[in-house]
């Protein structure tokens, strides 16, 4: 498992051994690929699937543009990511936040690191109320805590020891 470098010196994600993509890319591409949404959709036994695809095009837009906002501006990205569980509220290193805008299905699920520094673990579509309520939410919860655990194995504590990992898996 690597950190990569998604926005600014801010916003990282998580790339896998073996995998093409760091975990924004990887949720960003799905997300822009039509027959991909069509086939989500049909899959979810959503009614109205033209308007589910265009929605979730928009909406990736609108999170792009967002983010990009918030780093070029130097705005915390806690604008963006709200804690996970209401008891999170506490603000605490490692905790597990998902991104959200208003009205948005798309969700981006990281780790905080602090005010403005996060490591993207993955995303989904938000089809169910919880994310234990569909597989494809309960499967990035269960990578939200690998990645918290994987951090802790590597003593993360606080930014600098963050960067610290991030230098040593760059050497």
């Amino acid at each position: 498992m690597k950190i990569v470098i998604i926005f600014a010196d801010t916003l990282y994600a998580f790339h896998h051994q073996n995998e093409a993509q760091n975990e924004f890319d990887k949720v960003i591409e799905l997300w822009t690929d039509v027959e991909y949404l069509k086939n989500y959709a049909q899959t979810n036994h959503v009614t109205n699937i033209k308007k589910f695809v265009e929605s979730r095009l928009d909406e990736v837009d609108e999170i792009q543009d967002f983010l990009e906002e918030l780093t070029t501006e130097n705005r915390p990205l806690d604008y963006y990511f709200e804690p996970l569980h209401p008891s999170e509220y506490k603000e605490r290193i490692l905790s597990l936040k998902k991104g959200k805008i208003r009205n948005n299905q798309l969700r981006i699920y990281a780790i905080k690191i602090d005010e403005s520094s996060f490591i993207i673990t993955g995303g989904a579509i938000k089809m169910s109320q919880t994310m234990q309520d569909h597989p494809d939410t309960n499967k990035e919860l269960s990578k939200l805590n690998k990645a918290k655990d994987y951090l802790t194995s590597k003593g993360i504590v606080d930014l600098d020891s963050f960067y610290e990992l991030v230098e040593e898996q760059h050497d």
